[in-house]
């Protein structure tokens, strides 16, 4: 009987994919996805009820509750782009722990504020500390994880947070009946313990002097390009890395992605920022039941990001985020026509169907294309500057978008679809630009204690 399971399990696709993990990934990975699952099932708890909690228990109109995000947005700027010149500096493991450990206690005092100043001044203290975080993990992704290999990499992180987001609503639903307090301590004490597990588990990545191989196809914003990764038709000797007629430098490529992401972010946060009330004050939408929609959001992603991912990698990076801008686009379009209860529910379940799947193209493809045009020793710095560039798009999109839906309700979903539309021609107009990178020398990741070159080592 055994013998004629065991064949049939082993062709299940997650029996299959996990096999493929443990084969191509080292343990970093790993712990890291297990990080990402208990800190997104503490995040998963208050957030797809934070603008709500706003509005009814302070009173906050749309715009307001949008400021507020804002807020947290716009310091993402400066600590993103702090916490990936700390990660270069002084390695990914610290700066995660500290990281995450003191968010974990700034969103348990979220709970005891009580006015909006309070929650205001709490949610930039998160600003300023949470997304330090990012660069330091996508960092260190890139540093044990081959650039062919990377989406799938990004991916288990989304598929982790998404296993946190699956019961984290419904749950944060029941806890907010007995009490926001109670909610906000529950959800920092289960973001905090991320930070323990950091520090049994976690080594560092960083590359030393010792160990750091050639650049990963780029060069320091403001620096000159290596010999390593001079592009033919530039002489090597000179040492300028001057892109041949024919070739266009890193940086630009790079430059030129950062506009882009920040009008995508402004444009994809609507619905966790702006959606949530509209649904509940426009279409009478229980938030019991909106807890229960958003939650399919992990369901799908659980299900199908690692396979999603893994046919990403065999095509251009560019043009599956402009494919992802164009399936935000259709869910907006999807919810745009609803006015009542009637439709409500069908809508947005198709708004989040489609939302996901964009969300599982473009969540791991942008740290890996940003990887690809990253020098080694600077991946810290550009996922910085990178995640500057998605937190200007954040503070700028939840006052926007409450402020369309205060005052123009029937057209946000329009403009916020028609904005993506014009994201996904730039993506395309960014992959014929990065069609002509120069020929580079790919950084092959070390395994932690290994040698420079040598083969990654499964976890």
């Amino acid at each position: 009987m055994l013998d004629r399971v065991h064949p049939f399990v082993e062709r299940l696709g997650p029996v299959r994919a996990f096999r493929e993990l443990r084969r191509d990934f080292s343990g970093v990975v790993f712990v890291l996805a297990a990080g990402d699952l208990v800190a997104s099932f503490g995040f998963s708890l208050i957030f797809p009820f934070l603008t709500i909690f706003l509005v009814q228990r302070f009173g906050a109109s749309a715009f307001q509750a949008g400021l507020v995000l804002s807020g947290y947005s716009v310091c993402s700027i400066f600590s993103g782009a702090v916490g990936g010149w700390l990660a270069d500096r002084i390695g990914r493991r610290i700066v995660m722990i500290v990281s995450v450990g003191v968010t974990g206690g700034v969103v348990a005092l979220m709970g005891q504020a009580t006015d909006l100043t309070q929650i205001a001044l709490l949610t930039i203290a998160l600003g300023l500390i949470d997304p330090a975080f990012i660069p330091a993990a996508r960092a260190a992704i890139a540093d044990v994880v081959p650039e062919d290999r990377r989406p799938r990499a990004y991916g288990l992180l989304s598929v982790a947070a998404s296993v946190g987001w699956i019961a984290g609503p419904a749950i944060g639903a029941g806890l907010a009946s007995l009490g926001y307090a109670l909610l906000f301590s529950v959800a920092g004490a289960i973001i905090a313990l991320y930070a323990v597990i950091g520090w049994i588990w976690l080594p560092e990545t960083r590359p030393t002097g010792e160990s750091a191989g050639p650049d990963v196809g780029g060069a320091e914003i403001g620096g000159s390009a290596s010999a390593a990764t001079a592009p033919s038709g530039a002489d090597p000797e000179a040492g300028d890395g001057a892109p041949g007629p024919t070739h266009v430098d890193p940086r630009l490529v790079f430059v030129a992605f950062l506009p882009i992401t920040l009008v995508v972010h402004a444009a994809t946060f609507q619905w966790v920022s702006t959606f949530p009330i509209h649904a509940a004050r426009d279409l009478g939408v229980p938030t019991s039941q909106w807890g229960l929609l958003f939650s399919l959001n992990g369901i799908l992603i659980v299900l199908f990001q690692m396979r999603v991912s893994g046919a990403a990698e065999r095509r251009s990076k560019p043009r599956m985020m402009a494919l992802a801008s164009l399936l935000y686009a259709a869910g907006y379009a999807a919810v745009g026509p609803v006015g009542g209860p009637t439709l409500a529910i069908p809508a947005i379940a198709t708004l989040v169907v489609l939302v996901t799947f964009g969300e599982m193209l473009l969540y791991p493809l942008e740290p890996s294309f940003v990887s690809d045009l990253s020098p080694e020793d600077r991946r810290g710095r550009y996922q910085g500057v990178v995640l500057a560039a998605t937190g200007l798009g954040s503070a700028v999109g939840p006052p926007l978008g409450g402020w369309l839906l205060d005052t123009l309700p029937s057209l946000t979903w329009w403009l916020t679809g028609a904005s993506l539309v014009a994201c996904a021609g730039a993506f395309v107009a960014l992959d014929r630009l990065a069609r002509r990178l120069p020929p580079s020398a790919r950084a092959t990741a070390v395994p932690i204690g290994g040698t420079p070159g040598a083969p990654e080592l499964a976890g």
